[in-house]
């Protein structure tokens, strides 16, 4: 029987609407961390099928698009959700996290929290699951990735994801002669036993979300210090639903389908990848050549394409809430704490969901939103006081006669067009800034090195109120405004992890969003809505989910 924490968490999710999350990287809103700067693997031509539409010899070709590209086929080596939508296709998670708070089989068909100490999670595996070459997938697979990802010899950004597990320090790498806490018990049971008690819940929705398994047999004989630049990335092989077969690095990916996939063989033969100007989207839907936007922030409908998107005949258009955040940034080695109190009270919200947005979202109060289950309702009214702001500024002796750096990525057509207005925000109240537009990749390794001073990021957001954590945790990698301060780390993933309850953990994450609101190491600005659209002839696709990183493509229905 699952732990009573999953019921418990499940239960109150149930509240919220249906949600979707997340944001990527080099469009709206990035995962719960961001991109990393990891360069692109490509290997061949791609080959000469149609994009979005059925070959003569009758093979069903489904086209997705996005505005950005991915960065790597190393699973660990990325926190970019533009990479994980390339990801999830060809390799497998265990679990599937659902907006609306729930978990569900992927690799795993069920899995259980020890209620005794609460420090041991067991999964037990799909029999029928196997790698693209036919090996089976065993828990010795998933032992060797979490093995893989704590080694020293690998530098990479999800180390943080095996730092719960014992044997590790506190970074995630292996302590010598120490027992790892990832065991096979048998050919299909893995068992993970953590430092300290974790609720069951943010285990799911942030450790195990993108968590993916690769296969032992063929990468065991490659030493560690090779293992990033190895020839097996050039043509990765998975157990997903889609078999890898070639790419052009910044352009597209292309699959065939897996026929033998375990949870039922997708309705399509060949899946391709694009990548494609947001203002092309609309187009490319229309005359076919585009099947699928990628959702999430991904590959959003341009607000002002949205109407006529709308019209078309073939097309079916959603507008899905998401639980994903956009923020600024502030660099606190720059920017004083009263300075920053002052930013936040001077950022006109309103004008950017409504003159943006045209409504397509909400003002954001902090991390969550005002439907989610743990959200603090002493947060409203959002403060907006551009008088008292610039006191605030005046009185601090900030110097107001530099001029400071607003990093921007390009890819996000709000964000980008945000820029411009938070601009003239901090103008009003004596603080004058140059927009300075990158990829999104380079903004997020300028952000981690501390070479700015403020910047627009988003965030996947999630049902578990832990999800902002690691952005403010002193030496994470998605720390992006220098915290140094533990306070937040404290309440949030230590007092908010020595409980399990809903009941328990809403005080202490409703004073951890306080805490945020007081030392503003970001300034929430906004929930975007995604706007997608896809061709009629699919069907049964829940956008809700995309930005937890799940599209489930399996189970698409294809009208052929």
């Amino acid at each position: 029987m699952k732990h009573l924490l999953s019921k418990l968490i499940i239960a109150a999710c149930a509240s919220m609407v249906t949600l979707s999350a997340c944001a990527p990287p080099n469009s709206g809103g990035d995962t719960a961390a961001e991109t990393s700067a990891a360069e692109s693997e490509s290997s061949g031509e791609t080959s000469a099928s149609a994009a979005g539409t059925d070959t003569t010899d009758g093979a069903v070709t489904i086209t997705m698009a996005m505005t950005a590209p991915w960065d790597t086929f190393i699973p660990f080596n990325t926190t970019n959700a533009n990479t994980d939508a390339v990801l999830e296709l060809m390799y497998d998670k265990l679990i599937v996290v659902k907006a609306n708070g729930e978990h569900e089989p992927r690799l795993a068909t069920k899995w259980e929290q020890d209620s005794e100490t609460g420090k041991i999670l067991t999964f037990e595996l799909n029999e029928n699951a196997k790698w693209h070459d036919g090996e089976p997938v065993t828990a010795d697979d998933v032992v060797f990735t979490c093995e893989l990802m704590a080694n020293e010899a690998i530098t990479h950004p999800r180390r943080s994801k095996v730092a719960f597990f014992t044997g590790t320090d506190d970074s995630g790498v292996r302590v010598q002669d120490e027992d790892f806490g990832v065991v096979a018990l048998d050919d299909h049971t893995v068992q993970f036993t953590m430092k300290d008690p974790a609720p069951i819940s943010y285990m799911l929705s942030q450790t195990f979300r993108d968590f993916y398994v690769l296969p032992e047999h063929l990468l065991a004989d490659i030493p560690a210090d090779q293992i990033m630049t190895d020839e097996f990335w050039q043509h990765p092989i998975g157990s997903g639903p889609c078999i890898y077969e070639s790419s052009i690095s910044g352009e597209r990916v292309e699959f065939a389908a897996n026929k033998d996939y375990y949870l039922g063989a997708p309705q399509f033969d060949r899946f391709v990848v694009r990548v494609v100007p947001a203002s092309n989207l609309l187009s490319g839907l229309m005359s076919g050549e585009i099947d699928i936007t990628a959702g999430a922030g991904l590959g959003n409908i341009p607000m002002n394409d949205w109407d006529l998107a709308q019209q078309q005949e073939n097309l079916t258009t959603e507008s899905v809430k998401s639980l994903g955040y956009q923020y600024l940034s502030m660099n606190v080695n720059n920017v004083p704490k009263e300075v920053r109190q002052a930013v936040n009270m001077a950022i006109n919200r309103d004008a950017l969901v409504n003159n943006l947005m045209r409504g397509e979202g909400e003002p954001a109060a902090g991390p969550l939103r005002q439907n989610h289950p743990y959200f603090n309702p002493d947060l409203l009214p959002i403060p907006y006081d551009v008088e008292t702001a610039a006191q605030m500024v005046k009185d601090s002796g900030f110097d107001t006669s530099k001029t400071y750096v607003l990093r921007v990525s390009q890819g996000n057509e709000v964000r980008e067009k945000s820029a411009p207005l938070i601009q003239q925000d901090l103008k009003n109240i004596g603080i004058s800034v140059e927009i300075l537009t990158t990829d999104h990749p380079t903004l997020l390794a300028e952000c981690r090195n501390g070479n700015y001073d403020f910047a627009l990021i988003g965030s996947g957001g999630s049902p578990d109120p832990a999800e902002s954590v690691i952005n403010v945790r002193p030496g994470h990698v998605n720390n992006f405004s220098q915290n140094t301060d533990e306070s937040l780390y404290q309440k949030g993933m230590v007092e908010g992890f020595q409980v399990y309850t809903y009941e328990e953990r809403l005080p202490i994450y409703q004073e951890y969003q306080m805490m945020l609101r007081d030392q503003v190491p970001f300034s929430f600005l906004y929930f975007q809505n995604d706007l997608v659209a896809y061709n009629k002839r699919i069907s049964n696709v829940h956008f809700e989910d995309f930005s937890l990183l799940n599209r489930m493509v399996w189970q698409w229905n294809i009208e052929k």
